[in-house]
């Protein structure tokens, strides 16, 4: 409510509000916490209290009183046989009234909210209240019903809502987030990892490497065999000589792998990509000495012999890199892949396709691997929109870079084999890909090598 007092007398008047007596806006001391006077002027006299007397809980003029400023009244005031006159009032807010005496409704309207009122309205809406409060956010005297929802995080989304919430910790939320399950050396959200970088060193199945990870795959340490599995004793074997364990179906492989112990498992298909990006980002394994230039080092492939291959059973069981091939630097035909860790892996390309743990599901599109019914380079544009990125080289390189080509998806649930083998020619390479054959296929041409 809004009101302007004009100039003139108003007699007896009772004042009722809230707290207490404020004429704001110059200077005056009170000694009573119940009256605050600022600023005004009893006929000329600045000695207000000889016209002021005081009482708990309540204000009592008992004589003339000149305001010449806003006048802001809280309290129960009461002014008996006294003149008030009100000089000038100015955007003055009446509010907190309680039923003024019959007659007297102008009087009432003394409670008046002043220009440096206390309440100053700010920013704030009731989307910033939390919904169950209330708080009178525009100085209106009623209370506005807030509306900010209180939220809760959820392990099942990575979202977070705008509102309110209560304290808690992420762990608590996702008992995931636990120092176990982040990689040694990695914190996250405060909790540092302790989880180590690699199994521990494999005990069984012969020869192993140790494999770095690849952050972009996703993947942490892990290891894989150095050679071709080979049949000893019906244990998957790791080691130079012998020739690869053949004619054993996808689903044998796995269990054979698997026979070895705990972790132990035919090799994933993201763990066959971590191996070959990181054979394609070694200089070493490229004809040219560096990283694209030239082509990548094929295996044997030719079919000269057109049989597989034991592995250098010399001394230096690395420095034979074409055992039994027949051939010499620079052919291509050469059978060792060096690791960025420096170690050397055998027969990655050629001599025997490998079965990966994996089956597909053939069509186009995310989560589906093209039916291409040939071989076709992984740069062919079918490709471009999952295939590559999962199984091909992270360059755009083609036969000509020995890379090896896709045979896709020929028919949903077919399994998946890699690498070439002695008589693939062109189409072989740390690359090759080949999805059709069904999981109970085999041959001389196909082997496996474990992982952990």
């Amino acid at each position: 409510m809004c009101a302007v007092f004009q100039a003139g007398p108003v007699f007896s008047a009772v004042f009722n509000a809230v707290d207490a007596l404020k004429v704001s806006g110059a200077t005056g001391t009170v000694p009573d916490p119940d009256l605050e006077v600022k600023g005004f002027s009893v006929f000329g006299s600045t000695d207000v209290l000889t016209h002021i007397s005081t009482a708990p809980g309540n204000v009592v003029i008992n004589g003339a009183l000149e305001v010449s400023s806003d006048v802001y009244i809280t309290g129960r005031s009461t002014f008996t046989g006294a003149a008030f006159f009100v000089s000038t009032i100015t955007a003055a807010v009446v509010r907190g009234l309680e039923t003024p005496p019959a007659g007297d409704a102008a009087a009432s309207k003394a409670y008046v909210d002043s220009a440096l009122d206390k309440c100053a309205p700010g920013s704030a809406t009731t989307d910033d209240i939390l919904s169950g409060k209330s708080a009178d956010i525009d100085c209106d005297n009623f209370a506005e019903a807030g509306t900010m929802p209180t939220q809760t995080l959820s392990p099942a989304n990575d979202t977070v809502n705008a509102g309110y919430y209560n304290a808690t910790t992420l762990a608590a939320v996702d008992a995931d987030l636990a120092a176990g399950n982040i990689k040694s050396g990695v914190t996250i959200f405060g909790v540092a990892g302790i989880m180590p970088t690699a199994p521990p060193e494999p005990t069984a199945g012969g020869a192993w490497l140790l494999v770095p990870g690849d952050p972009d795959l996703g993947t942490l340490d892990f290891w894989v065999q150095k050679y071709e599995a080979k049949n000893v004793g019906s244990v998957a074997t790791s080691q130079p000589s012998g020739t690869p364990w053949v004619s054993i179906t996808q689903i044998s492989a796995k269990t054979y792998c698997e026979a070895l112990g705990q972790g132990y498992h035919l090799l994933t298909m993201r763990e066959v990509l971590a191996i070959s990006r990181n054979i394609e980002n070694n200089g070493w394994n490229w004809t040219g000495g560096s990283v694209g230039s030239g082509g990548l080092w094929r295996g044997h492939t030719d079919g000269v012999p057109n049989n597989s291959l034991a592995a250098d059973v010399t001394g230096d069981p690395d420095d034979d890199y074409y055992a039994e091939t027949g051939n010499t630097t620079p052919s291509i035909e050469r059978r060792v892949h060096q690791l960025s860790s420096g170690q050397y892996i055998w027969d990655w390309s050629g001599d025997v396709w490998e079965w990966v743990d994996m089956t597909c599901t053939a069509g186009t599109g995310a989560g589906y691997w093209y039916n291409s019914g040939a071989y076709l380079e992984w740069t062919d544009g079918n490709l471009s929109d999952y295939e590559k990125a999962r199984a091909g080289p992270a360059g755009a390189y083609t036969a000509t870079h020995n890379a090896g080509r896709y045979f896709g998806c020929s028919a949903t649930g077919n399994a998946v084999l890699r690498s070439g083998y002695f008589f693939t020619g062109v189409h072989a390479g740390v690359f090759a890909f080949n999805a059709n054959s069904a999981p109970s296929s085999s041959g001389v041409e196909i082997g496996f090598r474990c992982g952990r």
